[in-house]
């Protein structure tokens, strides 16, 4: 908790001392590392999607690595920032972007690896079995919440 957060971004980071972002963060309430209300975690939401969210998709990450600089988004980030806004409260927000990248599968309803930014089109490996784990993960919190609003106390 000390070492990752980085107080002058007001987010976790990357790697302890660093003042990048990852999309990977967005997984740290889901894996029980820190509570959906506690507001590093809601900040780091925030600052994640400020620096990575673009063109309705998520980069993982904008950092260079071995495969260069990341030009496309992975599909299963733009699902763990829907799940992450969802939990901290920006529901209708979380909504409407999921409802956007579901529209981005193939006729089949099948996701690849990865989206273009620009096109939708997908790219990488096809079908990508994370891809729609992410999918349904998500899916089951909007089903939840659907059927908890319907249930009435007798």
């Amino acid at each position: 908790m000390t070492k990752g957060w980085n107080p002058e971004i007001k987010s976790f980071t990357q790697y302890y001392g660093g003042t990048d972002t990852d999309s990977s963060l967005l997984l740290m309430e889901y894996y029980g590392f820190i509570r959906h209300n506690n507001p590093l975690f809601i900040k780091t939401v925030y600052r994640i999607k400020k620096d990575l969210f673009h063109n309705g998709l998520m980069y993982r990450y904008k950092i260079h690595d071995d495969f260069g600089l990341p030009s496309s988004s992975f599909t299963i980030c733009t699902f763990w920032l829907v799940r992450a806004l969802f939990v901290i409260g920006e529901k209708e927000e979380a909504l409407k972007i999921f409802e956007e990248l579901v529209s981005y599968s193939n006729h089949l309803r099948i996701f690849s690896e990865d989206l273009d930014f620009t096109t939708k089109r997908q790219l990488g490996n096809f079908p990508q079995a994370y891809s729609h784990l992410a999918l349904i993960n998500t899916a089951v919190l909007f089903n939840e919440e659907i059927q908890n609003s319907r249930f009435i106390k007798p």
